[in-house]
């Protein structure tokens, strides 16, 4: 049902007059528009409803990439002009041609990633560094690193790209199950606090074509990606968010399917609706936001309200039953490490992750 259609059924309750838009009475008709969303927050969010449940979903990761002649560090040139943030140079590995955006583990990819890079030569080997923006050039990336590299330049480098985290996309409210080539994947849970650095030790030196475990939860911020000389992608700025990481980091491209449940965002447009919401629980969502201009400064009649409230209850309460729905009692699933040691089904459960 759309907001314009549930907006007519509150003021109708209400005992307002139709309107043919939503910029018709709009003082009154933002109020309104901000109840039904604030209602449906409340129901949809209160309980784990079945039709909540999606079975689509898809993340992608990219094989590891490798190559040879990069530059790392602050030094001459065009360096000295930029103090304050750590430039790595990829150049072509032998031919001296642009790479292709498929070059770099990560960049060719529509879906937001996180990257990183380990130089793989005698300084700094096996060290991963978090890649905060990259950018293509005519002849080279030039890759801005999250935090400084304290040493001089490192020239004809070897160095390794991957990209095992991922941002979800923003209407996933919780992963409950994830599956590569038809196989379930264990899932762990990782506190929104946690980074994704402290669940795994030394990840960067495990690379397979299979997941053996999957984390969902942290808070990830993605590579951006600048310049004008992509072929098969737009550049894209940096987005914070919920992630998934897989580990160990792929040596191939992959693809794992996930089901979640739904994050419902706020209705806007006039044919804004709820997908995959029945019209018992839209119904629902209009008395309770009934309930709610009642009780406010709109009508200012809390005998009405505490009466519509009763029948408010007990329509969830059908709903539910009909539903079969679960009450959501904001059950904190346990977290990966939350009593000071791995998981012993892992290869690197031996060693000890702090406690959060």
């Amino acid at each position: 049902m759309a907001l314009l259609q549930s907006l007519n059924s509150v003021r109708g309750k209400l005992r307002e007059e139709q309107v043919g838009s939503i910029a018709a009475d709009s003082e009154l008709t933002t109020v309104l528009i901000q109840l039904i969303n604030d209602a449906g927050s409340e129901i949809l969010e209160g309980d784990d409803w079945p039709f909540d449940v999606r079975h689509d979903g898809k993340a992608f990761f990219p094989s590891s990439q490798s190559g040879t002649n990069g530059t790392f560090g602050i030094g001459s040139g065009i360096y000295d002009t930029l103090k304050t943030a750590l430039l790595v140079y990829l150049g072509d590995t032998d031919s001296g041609e642009v790479f292709a955006d498929k070059d770099l583990a990560g960049f060719s990819m529509t879906d937001p990633v996180v990257a990183r890079i380990i130089p793989t030569g005698t300084s700094y080997p096996n060290t991963s560094f978090k890649i905060a923006n990259v950018e293509q050039d005519v002849l080279f990336f030039t890759l801005t690193l999250q935090n400084n590299l304290h040493t001089t330049p490192i020239t004809g480098a070897a160095w390794t790209t991957y990209a095992n985290e991922i941002m979800l996309p923003s209407t996933v409210k919780a992963v409950t199950s994830v599956s590569h080539e038809e196989q379930d994947v264990p899932l762990e849970f990782v506190g929104r606090g946690i980074d994704f650095d402290s669940v795994v030790p030394r990840q960067s030196t495990s690379f397979s074509s299979s997941p053996e475990v999957v984390f969902v939860g942290s808070t990830v911020t993605t590579t951006g990606r600048s310049g004008s000389q992509w072929t098969n992608i737009s550049a894209q700025t940096a987005q914070t968010g919920k992630g998934m990481m897989i580990w160990p980091i792929p040596d191939d491209d992959l693809q794992l399917s996930y089901s979640y449940r739904v994050q419902h965002s706020d209705l806007a447009a006039a044919t804004d609706v709820w997908a995959g919401v029945p019209n018992d629980v839209i119904h629902l969502i209009e008395w309770r936001a009934v309930q709610m201009a009642l009780g406010s400064v709109i009508q200012n009649d809390e005998v009405m309200a505490r009466n519509v409230e009763r029948q408010v209850e007990k329509r969830r309460a059908r709903a539910q039953i009909y539903l079969n729905a679960q009450p959501n009692r904001r059950r904190v699933p346990p977290m990966y490490g939350q009593h000071a040691h791995g998981n012993s089904r892992r290869r690197w459960a031996s060693q000890t992750v702090a406690a959060p």
